[in-house]
């Protein structure tokens, strides 16, 4: 057995394995011994069939899957070892002709580290906006928590507006008859959350409680049910009750309902502090990915084909257990959003592969600059840990004693972020200027357009 490193190219290995005679016999032997169970031949029992007449009844192919399945991953094993290789996605096998008592030639293709030469990731110039929290930004959560608290009344002779909840009872036809699907009652909407087919909300606005509507509407082509797609339809309508939201004063008294502050100043000045943090985190946030972007168009990385269908398929299972959360399925998911596998795949591709150039780019930055993680890094992260949790940091320790080495190499790469953006030229810029501008622009636009009238 032989193992021979023929190229590397755009990250991939290409690996020649040669599998000796005897070590495919061997295989052979162990798939005989796996399917003479399996088979009856007259005259001899279960198990109980000799090797040759088997390979005479059903040919020797039969035996040719199970014994590559046998001999082939432990000389890809082997072979790794030999040539010092780490593979990073699951290898790729063509397996040439087989000849009987000759060597079984292997192609092995597999994805590795691509071996990258760090771009000029010093002096990275970045621009952000300037996010600063003003006091109509503090109006508008206060207006927001405000409508959250405000109270259902009873609409009696006033017509129906848009954010008021209707309670109705429906029934849909098409072409005359009523469709499955098509009917409720007692059903709680409310205008303009849009929550029913397009148009069928705005049609219910200045209806009174008590009466009856029909609302034509038409499905549109993409909708989930085919049989209704593209198709008109007339829902009969009854107005069962209105009842329409009314807000709160903003007062002290609301202050000490909703929060725990005795004044409504002092609440206004809370909402201000979470709406900053809340700006701190952004900004940061959008410096980090601006530095990323900009570090990863200054550096070549190539990227193997394997590796970024292993990104895509971790992030299908990603998006699949956060619809199973929700109750629902990959496959409902396609038939709601008229799509399927192939185009959610290459929606996420590009996701895939900026995620895989950006951890190429801070592992080698780690590698690069000796990054290293102290103890007290360590401990702090443990700490935190037990917080969210709610459990002493030594319990903290054991939950996490295996995923200890993940949780560092997470702490490493969160370093080389912070070195790239502690390098990096940040300059913050005024949108409220930029806004001035594009108004300005926009008028004179105009002025021209009318001037040419």
């Amino acid at each position: 057995m032989g193992a021979v490193l023929e190229k590397i190219e755009n990250s991939e290995a290409y690996i020649a394995i040669e599998v000796a005679p005897d070590k495919f016999e061997q295989g052979l032997d162990y798939a005989y011994r796996k399917l003479v169970k399996q088979v009856s031949i007259p005259g001899f029992r279960r198990g109980k069939v000799p090797r040759p007449l088997l390979e005479a009844h059903f040919g020797k192919e039969i035996l040719y899957q199970d014994a590559l399945e046998y001999v082939v991953p432990a000389a890809y094993e082997e072979a790794l070892t030999e040539l010092n290789i780490e593979p990073i996605a699951q290898p790729d096998f063509d397996i040439q002709e087989i000849d009987d008592g000759q060597p079984v030639q292997v192609k092995v293709r597999v994805a590795v580290k691509p071996d990258i030469e760090l771009g000029q990731i010093e002096g990275l110039e970045v621009r952000v906006p300037r996010m600063q929290v003003t006091d109509t930004d503090v109006d508008h959560r206060l207006e927001d928590i405000r409508s959250r608290y405000a109270q259902l009344v009873e609409k009696t002779d006033e017509p129906a507006e848009k954010g008021d909840v209707l309670t109705i009872d429906f029934v849909g036809y098409i072409d005359g008859e009523a469709f499955e699907g098509g009917s409720g009652q007692d059903y709680s909407l409310e205008i303009g959350s849009n929550t029913f087919i397009p148009g069928f909300e705005d049609q219910l606005i200045g209806v009174k409680a008590g009466e009856e509507k029909e609302v034509k509407v038409t499905f549109p082509e993409e909708y989930h049910n085919e049989d209704l797609a593209g198709k008109e339809a007339l829902f009969k309508v009854t107005v069962k009750g209105i009842e329409t939201r009314k807000l709160r004063e903003l007062d002290d008294e609301f202050a000490q309902e909703v929060s725990q502050f005795d004044t409504l100043a002092e609440f206004r000045e809370d909402i201000r502090s979470n709406l900053v943090l809340v700006m701190e985190t952004r900004k940061k946030e959008l410096i980090k990915q601006e530095v990323l972007d900009k570090a990863i168009k200054a550096t070549e990385i190539p990227l193997a084909e394997s590796v970024v269908r292993a990104q895509i398929e971790h992030m299908l299972q990603q998006f699949a257990q956060r619809l199973a959360s929700q109750g629902l399925t990959l496959e409902q998911y396609y038939q709601f959003t008229a799509s399927n596998r192939e185009e959610l795949e290459n929606d996420l591709r590009p996701e895939a592969e900026r995620t895989v150039k950006v951890n190429f780019l801070l592992e080698k930055l780690v590698e690069e600059k000796g990054i290293e993680v102290t103890d007290e890094e360590m401990n702090k992260q443990i700490e935190e840990a037990a917080k969210s949790m709610g459990v002493d940091p030594e319990q903290a320790k054991q939950n996490l004693a295996g995923i200890m080495d993940s949780l560092e190499y997470s702490v490493k790469m969160d370093k080389a972020v912070q070195y790239l953006i502690d390098h990096a030229k940040i300059e913050e810029y005024d949108t409220s200027e930029i806004n001035k501008a594009e108004a300005e622009a926009e008028a004179d636009a105009e002025a021209e357009t009318t001037g040419d009238e």
